[in-house]
């Protein structure tokens, strides 16, 4: 990577970003939201979700996962891996905007040893649409239904991960959970992505937090330190790392990985 080198670690120890950054990119109005007749809507809701992306392999497949946001949009993701250590990781809105931007790093965690889900937000890849126009970007009920799901086939821990708009959603989604995650990272995260304030939302967080962004990714630097700074959970850190890689693509540097990795080991009961 270009200018990854050293890093900032404070504390105990994608996106579509915000309008002005031009990578807003759900496709809630894919199948038509605003114009879509009431009898092709539930023609629709009764058909069965189809997981279209190319990135999932045949055998990965056994692994779909069909599940209802908290409240009642239609999604679809996929299940690596096993155990009841979970890991739940929500996808950024660009760059791919769907699951397939966390699959490399969801099947490393599967072969580490735990169960891992990643799923499409609603407006996104393969999952469904909401049907009322303000909760087309509720992607925080998308991971509180991912949190449900998961926790009904077993899970006895859970740390979410989510990139760019996805770390809006499970940062908002933590603040929320009950019983309380066992942790949450966030990679980009906006203070805010349309109807969810996450300035807000961390204020009521009190779930283990590890905030990440780099310092030549504006404004999402800013907003880490914001988002760090307002999170009231005690037990919160901040790695500020030099280059401009947004979302995901910090996971590739070698520092960044190793506090995300050990971030998710050290929340999971074994």
């Amino acid at each position: 990577m270009s200018r990854i080198a050293g890093a900032v670690l404070l504390g105990a120890l994608a996106l579509v970003p915000t309008a002005q950054s031009g990578e807003v990119r759900s496709t809630a109005g894919r199948t038509g939201f605003a114009r879509q007749s009431p009898s092709l809507h539930q023609a629709q809701a009764r058909r069965p979700l189809r997981l279209r992306e190319t990135c999932v392999t045949r055998d990965e497949r056994r692994g779909v996962l069909r599940f209802k946001a908290s409240d009642g949009v239609r999604l679809i993701g996929v299940v690596l891996g096993g155990g009841p250590r979970t890991v739940i990781l929500a996808h950024q809105g660009g760059g791919p905007p769907d699951l397939c931007g966390w699959v490399p790093y969801a099947r490393t965690l599967a072969a580490a040893g735990y169960r891992v889900l990643v799923f499409d937000h609603r407006g996104f890849g393969s999952s469904g649409n909401a049907s009322r126009s303000t909760r087309v970007a509720r992607v925080d009920y998308d991971v509180l239904g991912a949190i449900r799901a998961m926790r009904a086939r077993g899970a006895t821990s859970i740390v979410l991960a989510g990139a760019s708009l996805g770390a809006s959603a499970v940062l908002s989604a933590a603040a929320r959970a009950t019983p309380p995650v066992n942790g949450v990272i966030s990679v980009s995260s906006p203070s805010r992505y349309l109807r969810i304030n996450v300035v807000k939302a961390v204020r009521a967080l009190q779930a283990p937090a590890l905030f990440v962004a780099a310092d030549g990714d504006s404004p999402f630097e800013e907003q880490a330190y914001e988002l760090y700074a307002a999170c009231a959970s005690p037990d919160k850190r901040l790695m500020i790392v030099s280059g401009y890689e947004h979302g995901v693509a910090l996971l590739l540097d070698p520092q960044v990985r190793a506090t995300v990795d050990g971030f998710i080991a050290g929340h999971s009961a074994s």
